[in-house]
């Protein structure tokens, strides 16, 4: 019957806006208890390390230190609910789907920061953000999670330059450039393309929209953030046919808190 997918866009946790959205998804996650969840990245914001409006007055007071406690705060409120379960559960029938977490863009700003100012090597790095230790195995910056035939990446590349795919049509695009079954984020839109190879076999190309709080708006985002759909996507069955789905649910972010939280 395949498995269930169930991806989060881009979180952007960040010390200026409350984690309340994570519990409504953990107790999602444990409602509905998908198989495989992906994060597709960007689930730390890290906006100490922006670069876009560093020495304005709007970057006063940022900390790496802080912008990491955030994200750990969001990843406690995701699993508390799991471990909750889990703990009067008995051990046949406790809870432990397989987790992806495709690294972003605003991640691996730890990374480009200790590349940058080589004193700090060895000081920061994405494994400041736990990752791992909460039990998700990682994917690298622009490399690609293959999970039942499906390829996910924070986003994927075209043209020389390796530029993100984008654009009004990017599930076209992705499955035009990668000639597969494609997930992505990174865009915060949401957009879904369906492609029939000439044997039959179904593509499919989804850019997954974003996870972010509601009244995020800054700087970088001023004049996109109108565009951008919240929420989360599942997708049912996967594998059953190689790389594609049986069924796919987008909830909103608003609906998940009205009915999780």
């Amino acid at each position: 019957m395949g498995r269930n997918h169930l991806i989060i866009g881009d979180p952007h946790a960040h010390p200026g806006f409350d984690n309340k959205r994570f519990t409504a998804l953990g107790n999602y996650i444990i409602a509905t208890k998908p198989e495989v969840i992906i994060c597709i990245g960007d689930f730390a914001d890290m906006a100490a390390l922006s670069s876009y409006d560093k020495g304005k007055r709007s970057f006063e007071g940022r900390r790496i230190k802080k912008d990491i406690e955030a994200s750990l705060d969001a990843m406690e409120k995701l699993h508390a609910p799991i471990w909750k379960y889990n703990k009067k559960a008995s051990k046949s029938r406790r809870y432990n789907p397989l987790k992806i977490m495709c690294i972003g863009n605003h991640e691996d700003r730890l990374n480009r920061a200790s590349n940058d100012i080589p004193e700090l090597q060895g000081t920061i790095g994405i494994e400041d953000l736990k990752y791992e230790d909460y039990g998700w195995q990682c994917y690298p910056f622009k490399t690609t999670a293959i999970v039942d035939g499906i390829c996910y990446s924070h986003y994927f590349t075209s043209g020389v330059r390796g530029a993100s795919i984008s654009g009004e049509n990017i599930g076209r695009k992705m499955v035009a450039t990668n000639h597969c079954s494609s997930v992505q984020g990174h865009s915060h839109v949401y957009n879904h393309y369906e492609h029939t190879r000439p044997d039959g076999e179904k593509l499919f190309g989804l850019s997954c929209g974003c996870f972010t709080h509601p009244d995020m708006v800054e700087g970088w985002n001023l004049n996109t953030h109108h565009l951008w759909w919240r929420g989360i996507i599942l997708l049912e069955g996967c594998g059953h046919w190689p790389g594609y789905y049986q069924g796919i649910h987008a909830l909103t972010q608003a609906k998940l808190m009205d009915d999780y939280l």
